[in-house]
């Protein structure tokens, strides 16, 4: 089991530790090109802090577009995060049809090695999960 720890929380994103070894981010609601990029900012700050390489990305609760930074999150924000130790990034997309647009214009952008999308967050965490065992088993 579990354990989660709060590291951060705002009316657009909550950041918490999971003991299982990754970030998970959970984005909320109307979402902006100011909104999207301090989030990621902090998102970044809190990789360094915690020394973690994974994260799990959930947009499920994100409605419309944030078109305005997805060029940004692919050619800036994702390679500073693999330079600060990302190797695996699970995002959970949004069921609203504008922030998908948007998360795949980021990955069209970017390099997107490590990163893959999901539909649903358990999903998402089988794959985190298996990330370690594959390590092990080499």
């Amino acid at each position: 089991m579990s354990t989660i720890q709060r590291l951060y929380e705002s009316d657009h994103i909550d950041i918490c530790h999971d003991s299982r070894g990754w970030l998970y981010v959970d984005w909320k609601g109307q979402q902006t090109t100011e909104s999207v990029k301090a989030g990621c900012e902090r998102m970044l700050e809190l990789l360094k802090q915690t020394g973690v390489s994974k994260v799990l990305n959930d947009n499920t609760h994100v409605i419309g577009t944030w078109q305005g930074a997805a060029t940004w999150v692919g050619t800036d924000w994702l390679p500073r995060m693999r330079a600060a130790g990302l190797r695996h990034f699970a995002w959970v997309q949004s069921s609203s049809e504008p922030s998908r647009k948007s998360a795949n214009q980021s990955l069209f952008d970017a390099e997107a090695d490590g990163v893959l999308l999901f539909n649903e967050v358990p999903s998402a965490a089988v794959w985190l999960r298996a990330v370690d065992r594959v390590k092990q088993d080499r």
